[in-house]
Formats: C-alpha cells, structure tokens, sequence
C-alpha cells in the first residue's frame, strides 16, 4: 500500500512540474507541439535522443576501453 501511494504521489509530482514548466515556457511549449505535429521534419532530434541515451547507457558501465 506505502509502494503504491509514493507512485502515485512521485507520478503526481513530475505532471505537475510538467504543467508548471508548460505554464512559464509557452515559447517552449510551442516548438513541442510543433515538434510533435511535425515529427517527420525532426526525426533528427528523436535519433539524437536515442544516441545520446545510448552513449550514456554505454559510458556508464566503466568498460576498461
């Protein structure tokens, strides 16, 4: 019951800072609709996304190379 109430509230917290941030960065908030409306023009943004997770992922695992 305590697992499921601190989910609740952590998922409750960052949609709040979501709408916060939404709220005091409408210029941001636009490119994101815009973004999302156009995916096929910034699919470049989505495999920068995906690479730097990848490197992050990689880098973080303290390979001896």
């Amino acid at each position: 019951m305590r697992n499921r109430l601190r989910g609740a509230l952590q998922i409750a917290a960052v949609l709040l800072f979501a709408v916060l941030l939404w709220r005091f960065f409408p210029y941001a908030a636009s490119f994101v609709e815009g973004a999302a409306l156009n995916l096929r023009r910034f699919w470049w943004v989505i495999l920068l996304l995906i690479l730097g997770g990848w490197a992050v992922w990689v880098l973080s695992k303290r390979n001896p190379l």
